[in-house]
């Protein structure tokens, strides 16, 4: 149905097509696993809902579960991984959130309206996507082109104008929320100037049983797009993007965001000729900067604390292609991170301790990947990587000064919850990953593959130097959060099974994975059997040994002219073989069943939605303890009446049913809710224009 000129195409990948733009002799093809695809659709086909930020829209995607901890800003979760597993880009930009629990990761900075290109793997299938990263990476991206007068689209239809125009309006009844979009294209057919920006701004959204949790927000983005053609057909790109926060409210957390700025900027030139040993190459430059602020008094009352905290990262990448099938390149980030935790005492800050004292983190790496076709039918793939990472904590050794309310140290923190003198110096470290794959077709629409990858990754800023303090006195201080400079690198050791079949009308997607971790970085209060719980209860972390193991299906079948239907399924089984527990934040069984209509001018549908009980838990941190299944039902309806003109509209939780995923954090506000609650009945709707 859709002639939308911004083609949004969703590239779920894991053993998958991997594409690097404008280096198009390079391609790895793989068979898809349970998730094809998505090409040459427009947003509002995987869109079923006006989603509130980028991790929103990838929950339709199986085997991706997101946690909830307010109305903004869902973490995603692939395969029992999250945030720090997870490598994530904006624009080729690497995005660290300035705050330690979670509030600003680079999903929660993107209005999907004005993206062009999402690109997920799942776990580790390549190594051009900079180190770590074992649960798989996240690539937000706008490809912009140039067009000519005579070539460029409006509604389907060919024009002579040299502008590209979308404009749009989303609404949401429940939350009362409202997002405004636009963006502009002009080209001279060589050269192009791309505007485009959003804001939305929302309040508290109503449960299935009418609680209101703290989920208000309000954010914007806006970005500058510079770009140019050569005469070589090699492409030169700056961008600049500003996205704004505030007032935005976590039923989940601690503290709210008063506010929280990032900045982008983004330098990029592909080479599309030959120079030296490559057959064409790509440069990125880019340079990260977010300023961010949470209390928990300006949209809650009684309390004193507030945290200013900031992230910045810059870098660089160089890939080159080595003829039809191979890559080369080397990438480089550095990001530092400061954090000071305050309390507010007659208007007058007085300072705790600092959160992040001067976390630095560096990264250089180099990686090679290698496609070797080996017949018509059959591939045999493989990547390495070779990082070298340099950590320290700049102020660990400070005091902060005379109006420290509990004068101590962060090395002094560290030292009191771990074993020992512990100090956090300089830390140098030398990982190596890579993957092997084999891969055959074996029919028209059949075939299967099997991999095997090693990833090595470094602990973040948080876990080897995070150090929240508490004013206790005496007893128990359960609002400590002490990171541990002693961690030592995960290894993650995965084998994948998977294969795509078309059989009695039904298309097939599945696979099966197990990942054997070492040194597991996993968090845990120290009253459970290390310390003594009568005076020191805090988070804390150490190593373990692991196994995380699942399996992800999905079946597409034709009901007859225009009608269709599928059915996903995906499962993950999580344990901490050192401790004999469950690992924490592990969702269960669960999947959606949806019916779907479709035609040239109009699509509709009913989606049933569902999960099973999850009785493996871990309560000691993340965990707030079992999880009741549920199914709630939705429905869509999407319509182009005429070139240029989409509608959406739907309905999601039909019948208002109160529930809340197993990831979602516990709510800190509302003693009668263990867990933010997902939001009850839902009206929402979207027209956009585009001409």
């Amino acid at each position: 149905m859709n002639n939308h000129k911004y083609l949004i195409a969703l590239i779920v990948l894991s053993s998958q097509t991997l594409m690097a733009e404008d280096l198009t002799e390079i391609q790895i093809s793989a068979p898809s696993e349970a998730n094809a695809i998505i090409k040459n659709e427009a947003i509002e086909s995987i869109n079923t809902k006006n989603s509130v930020d980028g991790g929103d829209l990838l929950r339709s995607v199986n085997g991706i579960n997101t946690i909830r901890r307010g109305g903004h800003g869902l973490d995603p979760v692939i395969r029992g991984q999250s945030d720090q597993r997870l490598n994530s880009f904006v624009d080729g930009a690497i995005v660290y959130g300035a705050c330690s629990t979670k509030m600003d990761l680079a999903s929660t900075y993107v209005n999907i309206e004005n993206y062009d290109t999402i690109t997920v793997i799942k776990g580790s299938q390549s190594v051009v996507y900079g180190a770590g990263g074992p649960g798989g990476i996240i690539n937000y991206e706008r490809v912009t082109e140039p067009f000519s007068t005579s070539s460029s689209t409006k509604g389907g239809q060919t024009s002579g104008s040299p502008f590209k125009i979308k404009l749009g309006q989303t609404f949401d009844s429940n939350a009362e929320a409202m997002t405004t979009i636009g963006d502009i294209t002009y080209s001279n057919g060589r050269s192009y100037l791309r505007l485009n920006g959003s804001h939305s701004d929302a309040g508290n959204y109503e449960t299935g049983t009418g609680l209101k949790p703290q989920t208000e927000y309000e954010t914007s983005n806006y970005t500058v797009i510079l770009g140019k053609r050569t005469d070589d057909g090699s492409k030169i790109e700056f961008s600049y993007i500003d996205n704004e926060k505030k007032n935005v409210a976590y039923a989940g957390l601690p503290m709210d965001i008063a506010y929280s700025n990032l900045d982008i900027y983004n330098f990029k030139y592909h080479r599309v000729t030959p120079i030296g040993l490559f057959s064409s190459m790509k440069l990125e430059l880019f340079n990260s900067d977010m300023d961010h602020l949470m209390d928990n008094y300006a949209l809650r009352t009684t309390n004193t604390m507030k945290t200013p905290a900031s992230s910045d990262t810059y870098g660089w990448r160089i890939i080159g292609a080595l003829g039809e099938n191979s890559r080369l390149g080397v990438d480089y980030e550095h990001n530092t991170r400061d954090a000071e935790q305050n309390m507010v005492i007659s208007s007058t800050n007085r300072h705790l301790t600092y959160l992040w004292p001067g976390a630095e983190i560096s990264k250089l790496g180099l990686f090679y990947e290698h496609d070797n076709k080996l017949s018509d039918e059959s591939t045999f793939s493989y990547g390495v990587r070779w990082d070298n990472i340099e950590t320290d904590a700049t102020r660990s050794a400070d005091d902060p000064g005379s109006d420290h309310m509990l004068q101590v140290t962060a090395n002094s923190l560290y030292t009191a919850h771990y074993t020992g003198t512990v100090t956090a110096g300089k830390r140098d470290w030398d990982n190596i990953s890579g993957f092997l794959r084999f891969s055959k077709k074996s029919g028209p629409m059949s075939s299967y593959y099997v991999s095997l990858s090693r990833n090595e990754r470094t602990p973040d800023a948080t876990e080897l130097f995070h150090v929240k303090t508490s004013m206790a006195m005496a007893a128990k201080y359960r609002d400590r959060h002490i990171g541990n400079p002693n961690l030592d690198s995960e290894k993650h050791t995965t084998l994948e099974l998977g294969f795509e079949n078309m059989f009695l009308g039904s298309h097939m997607n599945a696979s099966i994975y197990v990942n054997d971790v070492s040194d597991y970085i996993t968090t845990y209060r120290v009253s459970d059997g290390t310390y003594d719980s009568s005076v020191n209860d805090a988070r804390v972390y150490k190593n373990v040994d692991a196994t995380i193991w699942g399996y992800e299906v999905s079946l597409k079948r034709s009901l007859g002219t225009n009608f269709s239907s599928t059915l996903s399924l995906n499962y993950t089984h999580g344990d901490d073989d050192s401790q004999n527990r469950p690992l924490p934040q592990i969702m269960p069984l669960s999947g959606n069943l949806s019916f779907d209509y479709q035609t040239a001018i109009f699509n509709y549908g009913i989606r049933m939605n569902f999960a099973d009980t999850q009785d493996r838990f871990d309560s000691r941190v993340l965990d707030t303890g079992r999880t009741g299944g549920y199914t709630v039902y939705d429905f869509y309806l999407g319509s182009e009446p005429t070139p240029g003109i989409r509608l959406n509209f739907g309905v999601s939780n039909l019948t208002d049913k109160r529930y809340a995923t197993h990831l979602n954090n516990s709510n800190t506000l509302d003693s009668t809710a263990d867990r933010v609650d997902e939001p009850g009945r839902t009206i929402w709707g979207s027209i956009i224009y585009d001409f």
